[in-house]
């Protein structure tokens, strides 16, 4: 049994390893990647204790006094980190004692600090990671017991797989571990209790018990791939997660790369944090998350990142924010400036599967109000003055947990200005708002184009007889509507040439990128504030759900301009022919809107009437290309199907081998005498010894076993039960069926040996 009892470790190894690493991979509290070793050391540890001649107490017993050793390890960077000369102080072990006995969150203990609570949790996970190795690797080795000791595991997996969205690879390779070490467990204790009442099997049963295992494992792996998951909430969801659509997803993708800088041609639909112009892009449909919401005012664009800086022709997201501040779940962010005539809609988001490489952006319209998650909001640029207060939240992170996955309530703030207050909102801006307000002179684009851009927003907003920043803002807005056309496959300018400039100038057509970055720059070179803001349009209504599906399709790149007493205000460049980029209406209120300027409490929860059939918008199109840059030099990195589609792939591949394996066993595994002689002449001939005529059985077992010697047994025992069952009587004949099939099943794998052997000489 020393053979069964390696392989059982190995698999409790890897699957303790899968665990672990599915847990680090949910991120949950910095340093967790430490809990790997300790699940492994515990798995190790107690799977020692398990063979050795020890009392069961006293193996549980040394288990449980080093777990808790092991897990303050995990958490000793942590907290050495932050108590370098006391790490374990008493009042730090006083707060993790509240915190253990009452269960308190981080903001229920006064006084407490983030880095502090991230040790206490990484301490607990640590604890959880000792237990699941070790308790797999006791019950497994010593009590023969897969079932229970695969409990813990099963229960820190589960949290991963709901509350983690990538989780896809794991779930499938921690499926299959379990499944082969359920099998395997099962195989050594049958034949282990069968060796202790001294009853022989025979080959037949071994290949009957794994040829079982191995169709129920591919039955497994196929539901777990192709079944939908189990909720009603949205049934179009459910049924493009199946792995159909997946590959065909995968095909799409595959068929169209991104390439490496210089915007050659390729590229798909999605969230980006950078405003690209390259080349033609592919619609990927994708489902990324559906909402629900309580009014129906506002523009429903749902802000990802504000994208703020201008570098070498496009306008960027910064890759670190120099201001961060957390936000506690449903309390109000403090804000530097409070803006007049606006109001509040609540939305209830459903993130199914976040934009790759962003799993932790928060998607709302308009401007945060509050959420029932613990995020942290960044600032693209440091404020000034206001006591270090936010002025604006360019992009909003999920805190606890530390992923946008699952279900989230957001109410967001919209202006409700008409036109002709905004008309009146003057040019008093704050000193904030600089780097808003021009272009670079160098860095950005040559002086040339940028005097292009400069002259053409005159003749705009001169042909308009526009005189203040909404006019403006407005006539620019409108020429590119009208002016423009919208096409997801734009003709490419020469290597050498500015993207934008051959937009503008040139070609005239474009995605929605070329038309927020031409209103961008035109209305910086006027000295008006703005932005541009990454997220995802409207998307379309499902009657099956009653709510709202947003795909990567839906990704999309507006304006916002800056008006004193009012803030932001959203502007939309991109023509209506790209479906659903209607202009905004401004200064509409809608039914079950909460306006600040009365008394109103707003609850996240309560979403009021969910939105009707009638106000379905059209499909959303465009958006920038998925993932971040290669390098850093303005390309593009290859888009590779994401973790759910390569999961389904390769969970269907699996399957369908294990079943041709399967059915491969099945037929090298005869059951009757005849089918057993026809294959033993068969694989005889494969290896170099072909029956000649008129050669008897007999003499055909003496030849073949001079011609291989390390079958000789088995050749003459087949031959002599050939002879029996094809010319005894037939009341004898059928006695020698069992002792043929015993020696076929020894026969078969030396023969196979042969045959491989002299295929690898043809070879040679």
């Amino acid at each position: 049994m020393t053979g069964a009892v390696a392989w059982s470790a190995v698999l409790i190894l890897l699957l303790t390893l899968m665990i672990a690493r599915s847990t680090a991979t949910a991120a949950w509290v910095p340093g967790i990647d430490s809990v790997v070793f300790v699940a492994l050391a515990g798995a190790v540890l107690m799977g020692v204790l398990a063979i050795l001649p020890v009392p069961w107490p006293a193996g549980l017993g040394v288990g449980l006094l080093l777990g808790p050793i092991a897990a303050l390890n995990a958490a000793w960077s942590q907290l050495h980190a932050n108590h370098p000369s006391d790490p374990l102080s008493l009042g730090l072990v006083g707060v993790w004692w509240i915190r253990l006995v009452h269960g308190a969150a981080p903001v229920d203990v006064p006084g407490y600090v983030v880095s502090d609570d991230a040790s206490f949790y990484l301490f607990l996970i640590g604890l959880l990671m000792w237990i699941t190795g070790g308790w797999m690797a006791w019950c497994v080795l010593r009590w023969r017991r897969p079932l229970l000791g695969l409990v813990p595991g099963a229960a820190a997996f589960a949290t991963n797989l709901l509350n983690s969205a990538n989780q896809n690879g794991y779930t499938l390779v921690i499926l299959v571990l379990t499944l082969a070490l359920l099998l395997w467990t099962n195989y050594t204790t049958s034949v282990a209790n069968v060796t202790r009442a001294r009853v022989k099997l025979t080959g037949d049963a071994r290949w009957d018990f794994w040829e079982s295992g191995l169709v129920a494992m591919a039955g497994l792996i196929f539901l777990a791939v192709l079944l939908p998951p189990m909720s009603t909430e949205d049934r179009t969801v459910q049924m493009e997660s199946s792995a159909f659509s997946s590959w065909a997803q995968l095909q799409a993708r595959l068929n169209h790369p991104v390439t490496a800088g210089g915007g050659g041609p390729g590229g798909q639909t999605g969230f980006s944090t950078e405003v690209s112009l390259r080349g033609p892009l592919t619609q990927t449909a994708a489902t990324v998350f559906t909402y629900t919401y309580s009014s129906a005012s506002g523009p429903r664009y749902f802000r990802g990142v504000d994208v703020t800086q201008t570098w070498n022709g496009e306008w960027r997201f910064p890759s670190s924010s120099p201001f961060s501040v957390p936000i506690v779940k449903e309390q109000q962010p403090t804000f530097a400036e409070t803006y007049q005539k606006v109001a509040l809609t609540n939305y209830r988001v459903n993130m199914i599967s976040p934009p790759a490489g962003f799993s932790d952006i928060l998607f709302y319209p308009g401007t945060l109000f509050l959420t029932d998650r613990t995020s942290i909001a960044h600032q693209s640029n440091p404020p000034l003055t206001y006591n270090l207060s936010l002025t604006a939240i360019d992009r909003l992170s999920s805190l606890v947990p530390p992923y946008s996955s699952g279900v989230y309530n957001v109410t967001s703030q919209y202006s409700i200005a008409t036109a002709a207050e905004l008309q009146q909102a003057g040019t008093t801006y704050p000193d904030w708002l600089l780097p808003y307000s021009s272009l670079p002179a160098t860095g950005y684009r040559s002086a040339q184009v940028l005097d292009s851009i400069h002259k053409l927003a005159l003749q705009i907003v001169q042909a308009a007889h526009a005189q203040n920043p909404y006019d403006k803002a407005t006539a620019i807005e409108t020429y590119l509507r009208e002016n423009y056309k919208y096409t997801l496959k734009p003709s490419g300018p020469p290597p050498t040439g500015d993207r934008l400039a051959y937009f503008l100038f040139v070609s005239k057509e474009g995605y929605c990128q070329f038309f927020a970055s031409a209103m961008g720059d035109m209305m910086r070179s006027l000295g008006i504030p703005t932005q541009l803001v990454n997220g995802f349009g409207p998307g379309i209504f499902d009657a099956s759900s009653g709510g709202f599906k947003v795909r990567e399709q839906d990704a999309h790149t507006w304006v916002e301009s800056y008006f004193p007493g009012y803030g932001w205000i959203t502007f939309e460049p991109t023509p209506d022919t790209a479906g659903g980029y209607t202009t905004i209406n401004r200064g509409t209120v809608g039914p079950n809107t909460c306006i600040t300027d009365t008394k109103c409490d707003p609850a996240p929860g309560d979403l009021g009437p969910s939105p009707s059939p009638g106000s379905r918008p059209s499909p959303v199109t465009g958006g920038p290309p998925v993932g971040p840059k290669a390098g850093g030099g303005g390309g593009f990195s290859l888009h590779l199907p994401d973790a759910g589609t390569l999961t389904k792939i390769i969970g269907t591949l699996l399957a369908l081998l294990l079943m041709v394996f399967a059915v491969a066993a099945r037929y090298l595994r005869p059951t009757s005498v005849a089918v057993v002689w026809k294959r033993t002449l068969t694989l005889a001939k494969l290896a170099g010894a072909e029956r000649p005529p008129g050669e008897t059985p007999l003499e055909l077992a003496r030849r073949l076993a001079h011609r291989f010697p390390e079958a000789a047994g088995q050749f003459r025992a087949l031959a002599d039960g050939f002879v029996v069952a094809a010319y005894a009587p037939p009341e004898l004949a059928p006695s020698a069926r069992a002792s043929v099939l015993e020696a076929w099943s020894a026969l078969r794998p030396l023969l196979l040996r042969r045959v491989a052997s002299r295929l690898h000489l043809a070879r040679a």
